[in-house]
């Protein structure tokens, strides 16, 4: 089991091959297969969310998600679920709900369903955490002024929390 580990948290072949041309020097990759600590606390922290899922048609689509923090947050360490404040056309739910309307559940599958990313970075403290997971499901309502309120429910299978030292060398805006 330990090989199988070993060998789903190396980098990606494009990744090494920017890191020799960037020159960073060798390290572990920090990715988990759950929803780290970090990784959690940082999320119900943040007010904001980026997006992003593949249509039926297999094309990139991305939206940011908003609310007050603890809108989005781990129900386990392996489980993320997310209540926002959509728009009417937004990209991503369009392509999650596929044509559902209100109160009807969106249906996902944890193993083979589909693909959803996210970030979140607070600028104040650096903080970001990236997310990759599959969604399970979830409902969309609508309201009268061409917004909807989302719940998802989506299987984290890769997540990154981690400060961005990188960052460090620019001066923070306030």
């Amino acid at each position: 089991m330990a090989a199988i580990h070993e060998v789903e948290t190396q980098f990606h072949e494009g990744e090494q091959e920017m890191h020799r041309l960037m020159k960073v020097p060798e390290s572990d990759n920090p990715t988990s297969h759950y929803l780290s600590p970090f990784a959690a606390t940082a999320l119900k922290l943040s007010p904001l969310i980026a997006l992003g899922t593949l249509d039926e048609q297999g094309r990139p689509w991305s939206t940011i998600w908003g609310g007050e923090p603890g809108f989005a947050q781990a129900y386990s360490a392996s489980l993320l679920g997310i209540k926002s404040i959509v728009a009417r056309y937004d990209p991503v739910l369009e392509a999650i709900s596929k044509g559902n309307v209100d109160g009807e559940m969106i249906r996902g599958d944890q193993t083979t369903g589909m693909m959803i990313s996210g970030l979140t970075l607070d600028l104040a403290t650096r903080r970001r955490v990236k997310l990759y997971g599959r969604l399970v499901g979830g409902t969309l309502s609508t309201m009268e002024d061409g917004a909807g309120e989302v719940l998802l429910a989506v299987k984290i299978e890769q997540s990154l929390g981690e400060f961005c030292h990188g960052l460090q060398k620019y001066p923070a805006v306030h």
